[in-house]
C-alpha cells in the first residue's frame, strides 16, 4: 500500500469515528427558569462591577441595579434545582435558607442604590464587592454543580 492510499484510509476512518466521539459527550445541563433569571442577573452585575466607580455612569448603574433587583425578586420565588438532591426532610430548610440569602442580597442592593443616588461611588464599589462575595457563597451553597 502506498502513502496516498494509507492517508486516504486514515482520513476515511477518522470520518467514521468522529460522529461517535461527538455523541459520547455528556449532555449539557438543562436550563431552568431560575438559571435564566440568574443569567440575566449575572450579565447586569458584570457590567455594573466594571462601571460602579465611575460617577459619570451613575444613571446607567442605577438602571443595572433595577435590572438586577427585578431578576433577584423573581428568583427568590423559585426553587434551586439542587433542592431535588436534598433529603425531603431537609428540603424546606434548604429552600428557606436560599430565600433568606436572596432577601439579604436584595437588602444590599438597596444600600447600593442609595450610595449611587448619593454619588458615593467608593462606597458603592465596596457594596458591589460585598454583593460579589454573597453571590459566590450563594452559588457554592445553592447552585447545583455541573458534573465533569
Amino acid at each position: 500500500m502506498n502513502l496516498r492510499t494509507a492517508c486516504l484510509a486514515l482520513f476515511i476512518s477518522s470520518l467514521a469515528v468522529s460522529p461517535l466521539a461527538l455523541h459520547a459527550q455528556p449532555p449539557a445541563q438543562e436550563e431552568t427558569e431560575l438559571g435564566g433569571k440568574m443569567d440575566s442577573l449575572n450579565g447586569a452585575f458584570r457590567k455594573l462591577r466594571k462601571q460602579v466607580s465611575d460617577a459619570t455612569k451613575n444613571a446607567e448603574s442605577l438602571k443595572l441595579v433595577a435590572e438586577i433587583r427585578s431578576a433577584s425578586e423573581e428568583a427568590v420565588k423559585l426553587i434551586p434545582a439542587k433542592a431535588a438532591e436534598i433529603a425531603e426532610g431537609e428540603r424546606a430548610k434548604f429552600v428557606a435558607a436560599y430565600q433568606e440569602k436572596m432577601k439579604a442580597f436584595d437588602e444590599k442592593l438597596g444600600e447600593l442604590e442609595a450610595a449611587l443616588k448619593a454619588e458615593k461611588n467608593e462606597e458603592a464599589a465596596k457594596i458591589v464587592a460585598a454583593l460579589g462575595a454573597m453571590q459566590k457563597d450563594g452559588h457554592k451553597e445553592f447552585k447545583k454543580q455541573e458534573k465533569r
